[in-house]
């Protein structure tokens, strides 16, 4: 009777796939199926019983599986993403006072994130860092974080892109007429410029997934800073 026993049980073994699970939707049907993904409130199935793979709302299930789901996501979900930007001029604003035209441009980096993965990820934060270059005329100004902020992200598609709009940086430029000489010997055109962008992504669950910057010193500035600090003043240099 025990070989028997053991021997049915093998059967079983054999026919279900580990990786399988027995859902129940909310209608009390059964169905045994493997999970490929999970993100963004959707689910993607490997039907067991004949290899269909099809996707549909978590909550097409019970409670108990709709768990389940969220918890192998949470232990499962791969990421592999690509950040590309680009820099956008929104408005510039100009004002002259004696010798002096000053210019206040508002810029904003678009970050561009490209799931590399055939399978959607959702519900992830990404946390951003914008610098700002003072140049004095010299070309040798320091980058210094000016605004950072956190934007929310439902999900990115298999081999799709999201894309995220920064704060506004404001850049300033201050240049002086003919026959005008700053008095500490500064050049007569005096711009900031944009400093470079660092990007941090997480996952539901506050873990790093992700990393990028343009340059390898600013990650080591923005990291632990949630504020901008950086400067808005415009150079106090009187000119002569």
């Amino acid at each position: 009777m025990k070989t028997r026993i053991f021997s049915c049980l093998g059967l079983f073994a054999a026919a279900m796939p580990l990786s399988a699970h027995e859902f129940t939707d909310l209608q009390g049907r059964k169905l045994e199926a493997e999970i490929v993904s999970a993100a963004a409130g959707q689910v993607t199935l490997k039907r067991t019983a004949d290899g269909r793979v099809f996707a549909v709302p978590a909550t097409t299930f019970s409670t108990a599986d709709q768990q389940f789901i969220t918890e192998w996501a949470d232990n499962n979900t791969k990421y592999s993403f690509e950040v590309t930007y680009t820099k956008k001029k929104l408005n510039e604003t100009r004002t002259k006072s004696g010798p002096v035209t000053y210019e206040d441009e508002t810029w904003i980096y678009k970050i561009n994130i490209r799931n590399r993965l055939p399978t959607t990820v959702g519900d992830l934060r990404v946390d951003y860092w914008c610098f700002r270059r003072e140049d004095t005329g010299k070309g040798k100004g320091s980058a210094r974080i000016e605004t950072s902020g956190s934007s929310r992200l439902a999900s990115v598609v298999g081999s799709g892109t999201a894309t995220v709009d920064t704060k506004e940086i404001i850049l300033h430029k201050q240049e002086l007429n003919g026959g005008y000489y700053w008095a500490n010997g500064d050049s007569s055109i005096q711009s900031d410029g944009m400093g470079g962008l660092v990007v941090r992504i997480f996952d539901r669950k506050g873990r790093e997934v992700y990393q990028w910057s343009t340059k390898e010193d600013l990650m080591a500035a923005a990291v632990g800073k949630t504020q901008s600090n950086g400067s808005r003043s415009q150079s106090s240099n009187s000119p002569k």
